[in-house]
């Protein structure tokens, strides 16, 4: 009785046991793994064995390309599974603290976030080691080296972006290996004339696990698109041509660094034109469209190209100066840069520096451009670098292209781990970095208008401020001695007569807002006052002052006005 007993709840239980062992899979987008493993460990949790993958499983790629790995892990315990993670075969020796996001159902997942810090791994040879506690009632998690991005993400933020004015156009270049669109969106402001805008070229993800650049671009068109006064006279003068993804299919597959050829996008620079990768023709053929060439420019040539890369081993987000090399020549001495370029690729760090601590916290790395790689060398030595661009015939400003690295490690604050959500901070900080390198400002005005009622006057001043404010000082003058005062402030411009006895002064504007003071023993009184970075901001002032040394008759003055506009 007791063995059929056995015999009849072996399989339940063996069926129970089953349902708890945790599973492994990797074929999702974006997803990449060799193999996995999941065996018991001790005190019931669970030993997990991920080992990393070559992309395009092409063994014949450097170990230093096996940077990505991102898996699915279901089947956990209701109560919380105790997962010992090792992820082997890697081909990177930072410590990462890893990325997960979390599902109930096992099919819908929110969004990732670092792992606790508990489970910071610890390296072993070529082995990465962590111990991850998942949550009661979390059926399953995706677990990735850091914050994944996809094409299906990008696709759908760029589905939000359609029909919005300062949104031009959204165009496909070409199409990748796999024949995926290799998009271009163009924001400016088209009530605006084309002729004397800046044009900025930005592409990320050549590398396409190299995440970071991905938030930074959405970063920066939620600031452009957000109504900022600095956006908004950004996109009055720049033609901006963003690439939010050089190469799907590397996205898609789960590659870390090369496309569907297993061809390093960014080495192809070297020789763009003897290149038969489709999303490097379809890049250079956009770029030499709008440069134009020496003898014939465009019309609106890319003056300033940021190629945003992440970087591994570092702490903060730095950019790559090329070297200046006064004796540059195409054929003989083709190193380094022309010192103009050094220069322009020098301000562009230091504003983007002012502009951002977190990119403020990084430090700036050198590149000799030896091979001539990158699309910084293409920039260079077709433009820039060649007689006749800068001088005679072409009368052009140099190209500042230069390479921007996110990183995978710490965060503004210097301790905690960073987040998608302080690299898209960084891309607002990218945009203000641009309106100041672009050398523009948000410009207000200060004007008179009508004639005071009699000896009482006023006039004012105004201070830029470097958050795009500005301090604003009227002066009053002719006043009788400790005269009694009103200063008015309105948003319409008006001519009222005041009321009797005083009707031969007149109102001349709305007051909204009003502030009393006594004229100082000359008759004079000083006004100080922020004036808001608001676009389109109009304001309308008049000071009245009343002589109460002379009862019955109180003699009442009013001054001229002043007018303050934002000029944006």
């Amino acid at each position: 009785m007791r063995s059929r007993l056995v015999a009849a709840l072996l399989p339940l239980v063996v069926a129970s046991v089953l349902a708890q062992t945790p599973s492994v899979t990797f074929t999702g987008e974006t997803m990449r793994l060799r193999s996995a493993a999941v065996v018991a460990g001790p005190a019931g949790s669970w030993n997990l064995t991920i080992e990393m993958e070559n992309d395009n499983v092409n063994a014949a790629l450097p170990s230093s390309f096996r940077r990505w790995w991102h898996c699915e892990i279901a089947n956990l315990a209701p109560a919380g599974a105790v997962l010992n993670v090792s992820v082997t075969n890697t081909g990177y020796s930072d410590i990462i603290l890893p990325v997960w996001s979390q599902s109930t159902n096992g099919t819908t997942f929110g969004g990732y976030s670092r792992v606790p810090t508990s489970a910071v791994p610890v390296l072993q040879g070529t082995t990465h080691r962590f111990t991850l506690v998942t949550p009661p009632a979390v059926a399953a998690i995706r677990l990735a080296k850091y914050f994944p991005y996809s094409v299906t993400r990008k696709d759908a933020w760029m589905a939000t972006l359609a029909g919005h004015p300062k949104i031009r156009s959204i165009a496909t270049l070409g199409n990748s290996v796999q024949g995926r669109p290799i998009h271009r969106i163009e924001l400016t402001d088209s009530t605006v004339p084309d002729a004397g805008k800046v044009r900025v070229w930005i592409h990320a993800g050549i590398h396409p696990a190299e995440t970071t650049s991905y938030f930074t671009v959405e970063g920066f068109v939620e600031w452009l698109l957000s109504g900022n006064p600095q956006a908004e006279v950004l996109l009055d003068h720049a033609l901006i041509e963003l690439c939010p993804m050089v190469n799907p299919d590397g996205v898609f597959l789960g590659n870390y660094r090369v496309n569907a050829n297993s061809a390093n996008l960014e080495n192809e620079w070297t020789a763009p034109y003897n290149s038969m990768q489709p999303e490097i023709i379809a890049l250079r053929t956009a770029i030499e469209g709008y440069m134009g060439t020496v003898a014939s420019p465009g019309s609106n040539p890319i003056r300033v190209l940021l190629n945003l890369h992440s970087s591994h081993g570092v702490n903060y987000p730095f950019h790559f100066q090329h070297v200046a090399n006064a004796n540059w020549n195409a054929t003989t001495n083709n190193t380094g840069v022309i010192p103009v370029v050094n220069v322009v690729e020098g301000q562009w760090i230091v504003r983007f520096k002012a502009r951002s601590p977190f990119v403020n916290l990084g430090t700036t790395q050198s590149s000799a451009l030896t091979s001539r790689p990158f699309v910084e060398s293409m920039c260079h030595d077709r433009w820039s670098g060649v007689n006749g661009w800068l001088n005679a015939p072409g009368l052009q400003s140099p190209v500042m292209a230069i390479t921007f690295e996110g990183t995978y490690l710490r965060g503004p604050d210097t301790t905690t781990w960073n987040t998608e959500a302080d690299y898209r901070t960084c891309g607002a900080q990218m945009g203000l970095a641009l309106f100041d390198h672009l050398g523009l400002q948000l410009t207000a005005s200060v004007s008179t208008y009508s004639a005071p009622c009699a000896t009482v006057a006023m006039v004012g001043s105004l201070s830029p401020q470097p958050n795009g404010s500005h301090v604003a000082t009227l002066q009053l003058s002719g006043a009788t001695a400790q005269a009694l005062g009103v200063l008015a402030l309105g948003g319409q411009q008006v001519a009222v007569p005041l009321p009797a006895p005083w009707q031969a002064c007149t109102l001349l504007c709305t007051p909204d807002v009003t502030v009393g003071f006594t004229a100082s023993a000359a008759g004079a009184a000083t006004f100080v006052f922020s004036v808001p970075a608001q676009a389109g901001l109009l304001a309308f002032l008049q000071a009245v002052t009343l002589d109460w040394t002379q009862p019955p008759a109180l003699p009442l003055d009013a001054t001229n006005g002043v007018r303050i506009q934002n000029n944006y």
